[in-house]
C-alpha cells in the first residue's frame, strides 16, 4: 500500500465536472470560485459552498467524505512548528472544509483557542459565532466540531466542561450533541459535537471521542457503549529519525491504508477519521508540518508533500466513503485539494442535462421507426450521410 504513494501523481482536474443548466452558465470552475451546481432533485442551483446539498437527508454523516483540517485554529500564530493553517476559519467554511479540530485551553474563565503551550490569540466563542453566521447563508451544509481540553485550566473558577457546556447550551439551535450518528438531513445547519473532554454526566453529551489516543503507530477504534464507533489515524511523530523523502513515505502509508479500509467497510455508521498532518523535531532532522503537507527540497531533488500525493492517490479514484481527511494547509501543495476530497461523494459522472436526454429520446425513437419501417435513410440523414 505505501507504494501508492511513491509514484508521481497526475495532475489534478482542477474543478468536479457538473451539467450544465442553462445557456452561458459556468460548469467548471476552481472551488475558490462561484461555481454552479445542479441538485439531484434538478431544482434551483447551489453554489460551491453548498456541496451538500448535493447529497440525500437520510445519508449518516458517517458515510461521507469530509474534507477537515487538523488544529484549525493555528493560523494565527507564524511559528513552523506551531502553524498547521493558513486560510482563517470563514476560508475553511468556503473552501468546503467541514470539520475542524478545535483545541482549546480554559484561561481567567474564558476558553480560548490554543496549539499545545501556545496561545493562539483566539476565543472559541468567536470561533463558533464565525460559524453560526455562516451556518446562517449556508443552511443545507453540516459542520463537526471536535473540541479538546489541550491544557490544564489556569485562574479559572469553573471547569473546562462548565465553559463548553455554557458556550454551547447559549446557542442550543446550532447544535446537535446528541451522542448518536446523525443523517445529513438531521445535522444540516448544526454543528454535530465531538467530545474530546470528560466530566461529570456527559455520557449523552455529544459523540465520545475522549478516549483518545496520543500518537499510536497504527489506526485506533473507539467503540461507545450506544454502539458509536470511530477509527482513527492520528499518526503524527516517528520514534526513529527519518529523513522528508521517509518520513512522507511512511506517513502516506498510515494515510492510504485507512483510507482503503474505510472505503472497503460495508457500515456506513462507521466513523474513519484520518490525519494527515505530522512533524519531526530532533537532533538530526526538524521538518515542520508545512514542508511534509507541501514538499520540500532534499539534496538535489525535490520531493512532493502528503497534499500533492494525496491529491494525486484520490484523482485515480471513484465514488467511494473515505471518512473524515483532516489535513494541514489543504489550500496548498496541491490544486483544490479540499474539492478533490469531497469529490469522492460523488464520483466522476455528471448529471446529464434534459436537453440531452430528450436528445437521446428523440434518437431512439427515430432508429425505432427506421427499423420498423425497414429503412436506413432516417438514420443516413441524422448521421449526414447521403443514403445507405
Amino acid at each position: 500500500m505505501v507504494a501508492t504513494w511513491l509514484a508521481k501523481p497526475s495532475l489534478l482536474d482542477r474543478s468536479l465536472e457538473l451539467p450544465e443548466l442553462e445557456k452561458g452558465c459556468a460548469t467548471s470552475v476552481s472551488l475558490y470560485e462561484t461555481q454552479t451546481i445542479r441538485r439531484q432533485d434538478h431544482k434551483a442551483p447551489l453554489t460551491s459552498t453548498a456541496w451538500m446539498a448535493l447529497l440525500k437527508d437520510d445519508t449518516p454523516l458517517s458515510a461521507l467524505t469530509i474534507p477537515g483540517t487538523h488544529d484549525s485554529a493555528a493560523y494565527t500564530y507564524k511559528v513552523p512548528f506551531v502553524t498547521t493553517q493558513t486560510m482563517d476559519f470563514k476560508g475553511q467554511l468556503d473552501a468546503g472544509i467541514r470539520y475542524f479540530d478545535l483545541r482549546c485551553g480554559l484561561r481567567n474563565d474564558i476558553v480560548e483557542m490554543v496549539h499545545g503551550t501556545a496561545f493562539l490569540g483566539l476565543r472559541l466563542e468567536d470561533v463558533l459565532m464565525t460559524m453560526y453566521l455562516w451556518l446562517l447563508s449556508h443552511p443545507t451544509e453540516a459542520l463537526i466540531a471536535q473540541i479538546k481540553r489541550d491544557r490544564q485550566e489556569e485562574n479559572s473558577t469553573i471547569s473546562f466542561a462548565q465553559a463548553i457546556i455554557s458556550l454551547i447550551s447559549s446557542k442550543p439551535e446550532h447544535w446537535s450533541t446528541a451522542n448518536t450518528t446523525p443523517t445529513l438531513g438531521e445535522a444540516r445547519g448544526r454543528i454535530q459535537l465531538f467530545r474530546r473532554f470528560t466530566g461529570p454526566s456527559l455520557w449523552a453529551f455529544g459523540i465520545d471521542v475522549s478516549r483518545w489516543q496520543d500518537n499510536p503507530e497504527i489506526p485506533f477504534t473507539i467503540r461507545n457503549w450506544n454502539g458509536v464507533q470511530l477509527t482513527i489515524q492520528d499518526h503524527y511523530a516517528f520514534p526513529d529519525p527519518e529523513s522528508l523523502p521517509s518520513l512522507i513515505t511512511k506517513k502516506g502509508g498510515d494515510i492510504s491504508n485507512l483510507l482503503e479500509k474505510a472505503a472497503s467497510d460495508p457500515d456506513p455508521q462507521h466513523w474513519y477519521i484520518n490525519f494527515t498532518s505530522g512533524f519531526e523535531f530532533n537532533l538530526y532532522y526538524q521538518i515542520p508540518p508545512k514542508k511534509l503537507a507541501l514538499g520540500g527540497w532534499w539534496v538535489f531533488r525535490w520531493e512532493d508533500g502528503i497534499n500533492k500525493r494525496l491529491g494525486g492517490y484520490l484523482s485515480t479514484r471513484g465514488r467511494r466513503r473515505l471518512g473524515i481527511v483532516a489535513m494541514d494547509f489543504p489550500e496548498a501543495g496541491a490544486e483544490d485539494l479540499p474539492l478533490t476530497v469531497l469529490k469522492m461523494n460523488f464520483g466522476n459522472q455528471t448529471v446529464p442535462a434534459w436537453s440531452d436526454v430528450l436528445a437521446c429520446v428523440g434518437l431512439a425513437v427515430r432508429i425505432l421507426a427506421t427499423v420498423r419501417s425497414g429503412s436506413l435513410c432516417l438514420v443516413a440523414g441524422w448521421a449526414g450521410a447521403s443514403s445507405v
